[in-house]
């Protein structure tokens, strides 16, 4: 028997889970313009008016996968290593390479697409840098270093996903660097 009436607050992060996988899922095998609205909401098992109130257009949807992968944005406030680590482990998972393959793929047909993955992406990453104690200036920097030429590697598909003892090495250097 379906129950009427509003859903819960647990039901409606298990439905926004739900059609965030989804919508990832379609985006990296199908590309961003290749997938439909009409067809996340159907696969989510939800309205298109449900799709649009939970989480908004196709560019907001972009935008709530990409943050879906900063995880590290969830967790309590932490120190600059900790928050470098965790930025440099879910920026170089398997998924967020994916992403940031598709949206440079999509990047001139969707420039909006592209700009979406940018806020929500590598802009808000550093923002999380700031907040965790570097300096404004520098923010952009580390980030980069974070990432390096691995990233590189990764979106290229000639590198595995560090460990997360690589991950922490490689944060601890990139942080390093910076303070010399």
């Amino acid at each position: 028997m379906n129950k009427r009436g509003r859903p819960t607050a647990d039901e409606r992060a298990a439905r926004d889970d739900r059609i965030l996988d989804v919508a990832t899922d379609l985006f990296l095998e199908h590309g961003f313009a290749g997938v439909a609205l009409d067809r996340i909401a159907a696969e989510a098992g939800v309205t298109k008016r449900t799709l649009y109130t939970a989480v908004g257009d196709k560019p907001a949807l972009l935008r709530a996968v990409v943050r879906r992968q900063h995880t590290y944005e969830d967790a309590p406030a932490a120190d600059l290593e900790t928050t470098a680590a965790a930025i440099c482990g879910a920026l170089l998972s398997d998924r967020a390479v994916a992403l940031h393959r598709l949206v440079i793929a999509e990047a001139l047909r969707s420039p909006e697409a592209a700009r979406e993955f940018l806020d929500a992406g590598p802009l808000a990453a550093q923002d999380a840098l700031v907040r965790a104690g570097a300096a404004p200036g520098t923010a952009a920097e580390l980030f980069t270093l974070l990432l390096g030429e691995l990233h590189r590697e990764r979106l290229l598909g000639l590198a595995p996903a560090p460990t997360p003892a690589e991950v922490a090495a490689r944060s601890a250097r990139a942080l390093a660097v910076l303070s010399t």
